[in-house]
């Protein structure tokens, strides 16, 4: 309503007769200084110049606009930053501005963003493509923070890093440029780093934020200290995030960022949360939610009333807790927000069965498990439209180099005719000269092409591989089950690390991290290229035993569950952890292939793995089908070495 108002009043001020003022001197280049020094009365002082600043000659009135998007962004108003960033464009083409009017498309590639996951990419590119022959530095460090922009919404971290580092040297070298700044550019380096678990890089990072790249925008400000918080939680110094989390909040509160304001309370809440201090949280969720409604943002209000619904359970309030609990999971299943109806429910589940209300976590769980495989289903619809996208997206970047090539020689060849014609008495050496040249770019398009094949590889091998450990992912196995044909007797197991959530919220995600990549690396011993091993999700693995019979299959799941319990893991910080599995496995006799599918039996091996977690954990359940699909025999195991410790705690 606020934004509209404004936009009225604007139209009304540019459009009354006589309303136009001459600017005066200087008056741009002070307002150039409140925006650069992020002054909070930047933005009213240019919606007051805006009637002198617009009847002033071209120069004034774009860089005017320039400055005016600046600092919506700045104030985290993105869509009054993409209306003055369409007035940009305007105004340019109009003056055949081809500048201009690349940095106006720039500043509104984000909105691409809403077309598919590789949008914002697709974007940057055709701007790119359209611009080759542009060579200004605002331009160039504007095109590789875009690209890292469109990187980060694709999970692509490693590119994003790479462009963001190529706009902070432009930015480095050019001091004078409004956008990027240095340290903005920082605060996005840092932000990569949490998206990739880097807690130290974060913090290194964030350090580096000095006078000397750009004074921060009290928005940017606010989001530093957030990000601070979490490499600091990270860590496992959950105080230290707090501390963080509570700067932010305040220059949120003193800058009226009402949404920044309720997202920094959110991480407070989560922090108290994770510390069991539900008392904490319920008054930073208490703090969070009035300001999520005002702010009209549906996510951060879900946010605000799962956290105090959270928090009410963990006093002993369960059925006051639950009220906000299932509003939030009912307002995602009806939005079909899948991936967070899913961490909601498992959460819900979580709460529920500490409470003592079994079955109601069971029911939750249930419903967690249905969301997963809608989840997973759609995951295999969309990969290959995604990675046909990112494929268009890599095809479209090729082009890009291609053209600037193309237009690089044609400026070489215009300039080798010039010395042709001084030097026409040295043909000879001449020729030898574009020989060799001609030798060079052969060279050089053959290792392009080569690593434009080594990409492809990469690209093919990350498609069906987890890339934390390295083993085979859900999407492989899929398709290796279409593509089987009945054979012999096989085995489904799926395994569980126990009480994982433990290891991280005691010791942190990068340990867990380790965990996680030390049992893969068990699992995958312990079959010793007879099986396959696949992480299926989280803390979850499958291995599959393609032949032999129930009394082996018995025997490779005892051998699994020693593998990783015998020896302890040890973190890279030296400390070593008692790990343990539970399994389920079900065990089909040959010729089972037709009574029973693949994902049938897989739901099998998940109920006989429930039923190893309700059996203490450490074990495994195997169920034996026969070749009607029915289930003739279940049987408990256990290692030895577990099998000793439990004898020695009875005694």
């Amino acid at each position: 309503m606020k934004r509209r108002a404004l936009a009225a009043l604007l139209a009304l001020g540019l459009g009354a007769p006589g309303a136009h003022a001459a600017a005066e001197p200087g008056q741009l280049a002070r307002l150039d200084g409140l925006v650069r020094s992020a002054d909070a009365g930047a933005l009213p002082a240019l919606l007051a110049a805006q009637n002198a600043q617009m009847a002033a000659a071209y120069p004034e009135r774009i860089a005017y606009l320039h400055l005016l998007r600046r600092a919506y962004a700045d104030r985290g108003d993105t869509a009054a930053a993409g209306e003055a960033a369409e007035r940009i464009v305007r105004m340019a083409q109009a003056e055949h501005d081809a500048l201009n009017k690349a940095l106006g498309q720039l500043a509104r590639a984000d909105a691409a963003a809403g077309h598919g996951k590789t949008g914002m990419l697709a974007a940057v590119n055709d701007i790119d493509i359209r611009n080759a022959d542009l060579r200004d530095p605002a331009f160039t460090a504007a095109l590789q923070q875009a690209y890292g922009d469109a990187y980060v919404k694709l999970g692509q971290f490693d590119f994003a890093h790479s462009h963001y580092l190529k706009a902070q040297e432009i930015a480095r070298q050019h001091p004078d440029l409004l956008d990027p700044t240095v340290n903005g550019l920082r605060l996005a380096i840092a932000k990569v780093y949490v998206y990739t678990r880097a807690a130290d890089k974060v913090l290194s990072t964030l350090a580096a934020i000095g006078p000397d790249g750009g004074a921060l925008p009290p928005s940017s400000a606010v989001r530093r200290f957030v990000i601070e918080g979490i490499a600091h939680v990270m860590q496992g110094h959950p105080d230290r995030g707090r501390v963080a989390y509570y700067k932010g909040l305040q220059i949120a509160h003193a800058n009226g960022l009402t949404l920044l304001e309720a997202n920094a309370l959110g991480n407070i809440a989560d922090s108290w949360l994770e510390d069991g201090n539900y008392v904490e949280a319920e008054r930073a969720a208490r703090a969070a939610l009035p300001l999520a409604l005002r702010a009209g943002d549906p996510a951060t209000r879900r946010i605000a009333e799962a956290n105090l619904g959270f928090a009410l359970a963990g006093q002993g309030h369960v059925a006051d807790g639950l009220v906000y609990v299932d509003r939030v999971v009912a307002e995602e299943r009806a939005d079909g927000s899948q991936p967070d109806l899913a961490n909601m429910l498992i959460e819900k589940s979580r709460m529920l069965e500490k409470a003592g209300q079994v079955r109601q976590a069971l029911q939750a769980l249930q419903e967690h498990h249905q969301v997963a495989a809608k989840l997973a289903a759609a995951e295999h619809e969309n990969t290959a439209r995604v990675l046909h996208e990112q494929f268009e997206a890599q095809r479209r970047a090729i082009q890009i180099e291609s053209l600037r090539r193309e237009n690089a020689m044609k400026d070489a060849q215009i300039r080798k005719r010039r010395v042709w014609q001084l030097i026409a008495t040295a043909g000879a050496g001449l020729a030898l000269v574009l020989c060799g040249f001609v030798w060079r770019l052969y060279r050089r398009s053959v290792r392009t092409s080569a690593r434009l094949r080594e990409l492809n590889e990469e690209l093919a091998f990350h498609s069906t591989h987890d890339a934390l450990t390295g083993l085979l992912n859900r999407r492989s196995f899929r398709d290796a089950m279409v593509a089987r044909t009945p054979g012999p007797g096989r085995c489904f197991i799926l395994l569980d690390i126990d009480h994982f959530k433990t290891i991280n919220d005691r010791l942190g995600h990068a340990a867990g991290d380790e965990v996680l990549v030390e049992v893969a690396r068990r699992l995958r011993a312990a079959v010793d290229g007879r099986s396959t091993v696949l992480r299926w999700g989280g803390e979850e693995f499958l291995v599959h035993a393609d032949g032999g019979g129930a009394a082996g299959h018995a025997d490779l799941v005892r051998t699994l569950l020693a593998a990783v319990a015998d020896t302890p893991v040890t973190t890279a910080d030296g400390q070593r952890l008692a790990v343990t599995i539970t399994a389920g496995a079900l065990s089909l006799p040959a010729g089972g292939d037709d009574a029973i599918d693949w994902q049938h039996a897989l739901a099998l091996a998940d109920a006989a793995l429930y039923r190893g977690k309700q059996d203490g954990r450490r074990c495994a359940w195997l169920d034996v089908a026969d070749a009607t699909g029915a289930v003739t025999a279940s049987r408990r195991l256990a290692p030895e070495s577990v099998r000793r410790q439990d004898e020695q705690l009875q005694a």
